[in-house]
């Protein structure tokens, strides 16, 4: 690989790692051609890439992108995961090593979700996580809540003062008869 190469490639790196709001760290060893192909395209249809990555160019990336502190799941063997839909990549990286034909096929190193430290464990707690449309569909319900109620109630005051009304009525015309 030529230096413009490489220049190229840390190029295209550090513009990934700064238009990503999540990136997860893996070691891809292990895995045979069907189950990578299996992750790529998971990961595909989470609306993310993965790409195998060459830890000194990686290096070089992190720091343009003032990613500095992420280096430490660069080491050995290293592919990145990257997305702009955290709990969609999370979730496709996570399901795939729950199979038991991938089981220990998938080692996730860490990585960030808007420039805070994962690791591991908290990779896969972001999969248990609702999907993204799903979490504002109840944030919107719950927003949504007290005004459905405050306008029931100021529906159901004329219907009750009529209903009061009329109990009256009816009590006097039961009264005169």
């Amino acid at each position: 690989m030529t230096r413009e190469e490489k220049r190229t490639q840390v190029a295209e790196l550090t513009s990934l790692f700064k238009d990503a709001d999540c990136a997860i760290f893996v070691n891809p060893i292990g895995q045979t051609v069907a189950q990578s192909t299996d992750l790529r395209a998971r990961i595909f249809q989470a609306d993310a890439s993965l790409r195998v990555v060459r830890n000194r160019l990686t290096y070089l990336a992190l720091k343009d992108a003032d990613k500095s502190e992420f280096k430490k799941f660069v080491e050995g063997p290293t592919a990145v995961a990257t997305s702009t839909q955290p709990v969609e990549l999370a979730k496709a990286m996570v399901e795939f090593r729950k199979e038991k034909a991938n089981k220990d096929k998938l080692e996730i190193r860490g990585g960030w979700l808007f420039n805070k430290m994962l690791d591991e464990k908290d990779v896969i707690e972001l999969s248990k996580l609702p999907p993204l449309p799903q979490m504002r569909a109840k944030l919107l319900g719950t927003l949504n809540a007290p005004i459905s109620n405050f306008v029931g109630l100021l529906g159901q005051l004329p219907a009750s003062f009529v209903r009061v009304v009329k109990a009256i009525a009816d009590q006097k015309a039961a009264a005169g008869e």
